[in-house]
């Protein structure tokens, strides 16, 4: 995964798309985990945004790569959210926070829908663009 050039050129448009529609201001760092116990889960982790450190983290093992990217872009949405100053706002330290912190369902809610039609923009153009 790590050393295929159209996944590597996926993940640099979708953040190239994200920074024009969104105005990044800062890079997160791009974290790609190998880790099979976590894919050997049903409910293992995909992703997370660490706002602290503007880390993305993308869990890769096991994963088909359109799965990959859009666990990218929904965590992108989060970096949005951070810039913005919007997710300190809720506590995210609740495992439930996303059932509990209304805030915060609301921050789940605009990163699955900003970040899935990111995705989508982004591979509708892609396809085309070939």
């Amino acid at each position: 995964m790590n050393n295929n050039p159209e996944f590597k050129q996926a993940l640099a448009g979708i953040y190239r798309d994200a920074v024009k529609k969104f105005n990044i201001r800062t890079t997160p760092k791009l974290i790609l985990k190998q880790d099979e116990e976590n894919a050997g889960m049903t409910l293992g982790r995909t992703a997370y945004y660490d706002p602290s450190n503007l880390d993305v983290v993308l869990y890769i093992s096991g994963r088909h790569p359109k799965d990959i990217l859009r666990s990218f872009a929904h965590e992108l949405i989060h970096h949005v959210q951070n810039e913005r100053g919007d997710l300190h706002l809720g506590d995210a330290s609740d495992p439930q926070y996303a059932q509990n912190d209304e805030h915060m369902r609301n921050m789940e809610k605009e990163a699955y829908l900003q970040g899935n039609l990111l995705m989508r923009d982004f591979e509708d153009n892609f396809k085309y663009q070939q």
